[in-house]
C-alpha cells in the first residue's frame, strides 16, 4: 500500500532510477492532499471499500516506500523475501497446506478467520488493482514490488496477530498498527478520520482510548516484517505473540461486540464494480 506502487508499470527512464542496495526503485511520487482526503471520506462511508485504501496510500506516501525498502533489504528475511522471491501470497492462498497445521497455530486461526470472513489474498491485490496498482504484471521494478506486495497480502496476518476484529475500530487499529510498523503518513489520515467519524456514533464508547492503547501496543511490538512468515505459521498464536511481543487489546475487547459491528456500517449496498458501472443505491 505505497505510493511508489502506481509506477511498478509505468515506463521510468533509467537516470530517473533510484538505486538502493543494488536494487533499481522508482522515482517518488508527488503528495495529492486533497485526493487523499476525498478517498478517506469515501472510506468512511464504506469501509468495505478497500480501494480508497490504496488510493490514500499512494496520495500520501512520498519516499516513504524507499525508507521502508532500505530497512527491509537491510533484515535476513526481507532479503530472503526479495530475492528468492518468497511468494507470500501463495503461501497464504494455499488453504489445504494451512489446513495441515495444528489446531491453535497461526496458520490455522488465520485459516479459520479467511474463511469465516469469506476473505482472500487476492481479493487485496484486486482491490489494488483497481486503484491502478498492478502486482501482476510486468515492471522493471520487481524486487521494490516485492516487499509491497508481501505487506499488502500480510494485512488480514496482522488482523490475527494483534487480535483485531473486521469492525470498523478493529480496522482502524491495525491500521494503526500498520502506521507504527510502517511509518507511512497516509495511515495516519485514516485514522484520524476514522475515529471522528466513529466518535460521532459513538460518542459514550472508548474509541480514543482504543485507537490509544494499539498505538501502545504497536510501539512495543517487534518489527514484524523481520521474520519468516512460514516459520510462524506452525506456532501457537500465544507464542507467536510473545515473540513478536505483542499485547492484548483489552480496551477494544472490552466494547461490547454488538457495537462495534454496528460502526460506520456501510451506507451504500454495491460492490467495487458495481459501484463503478452503475448508480449507487443509498440505504434507508
Amino acid at each position: 500500500m505505497e505510493a511508489d506502487a502506481a509506477k511498478f508499470l509505468g515506463d521510468v527512464a533509467p537516470e530517473d532510477m533510484v538505486w538502493i542496495d543494488g536494487y533499481a526503485t522508482p522515482p517518488d511520487t508527488p503528495i495529492r492532499p486533497f485526493h487523499a482526503l476525498f478517498s478517506t471520506l469515501k472510506l468512511v462511508t464504506n469501509k468495505e471499500d478497500t480501494r480508497q485504501v490504496f488510493e490514500i496510500i499512494q496520495a500520501l506516501s512520498g519516499n516513504s516506500g524507499k525508507k521502508l525498502f532500505k530497512r527491509f533489504v537491510s533484515t535476513p528475511y526481507g532479503k530472503k523475501v526479495i530475492d528468492q522471491p518468497v511468494r507470500l501470497e501463495e503461501i497464504l492462498g494455499d488453504r489445504e497446506a494451512l489446513r495441515k497445521l495444528p489446531e491453535g497455530s497461526l496458520g490455522r486461526v488465520y485459516l479459520n478467520f479467511m474463511e469465516g470472513e469469506d476473505l482472500t489474498p487476492d481479493g487485496l491485490l484486486d482491490a489494488a488493482e483497481e486503484a491502478g496498482i498492478d502486482f501482476r504484471g510486468e515492471t522493471d521494478f520487481e524486487d521494490f514490488r516485492r516487499l509491497f506486495l508481501h505487506l499488502d497480502v500480510s494485512h488480514d496476518l496482522w488482523h490475527v496477530l494483534t487480535g483485531y476484529g473486521r469492525d470498523a475500530l478493529g480496522e482502524l487499529c491495525n491500521l494503526v498498527y500498520t502506521r507504527q510498523q510502517t511509518e507511512n503518513p497516509g495511515f495516519k489520515l485514516i485514522v484520524m478520520i476514522g475515529f471522528v467519524a466513529q466518535k460521532l456514533e459513538q460518542p459514550r464508547q472508548p474509541i480514543q482510548k482504543a485507537l490509544a492503547e494499539a498505538k501502545r501496543n504497536a510501539k512495543a511490538t517487534n518489527w514484524v516484517l523481520e521474520y519468516d512468515v512460514e516459520e510462524l505459521l506452525p506456532l501457537p498464536l500465544d507464542e507467536v505473540r510473545r515473540r513478536l511481543n505483542i499485547a492484548e487489546p483489552k480496551i477494544y475487547n472490552a466494547i461490547p461486540q454488538e457495537i462495534k459491528d454496528a460502526l460506520l456500517q456501510p451506507k451504500i449496498k454495491k460492490t467495487q464494480s458495481e459501484r463503478e458501472n452503475g448508480p449507487a443505491i443509498a440505504t434507508s
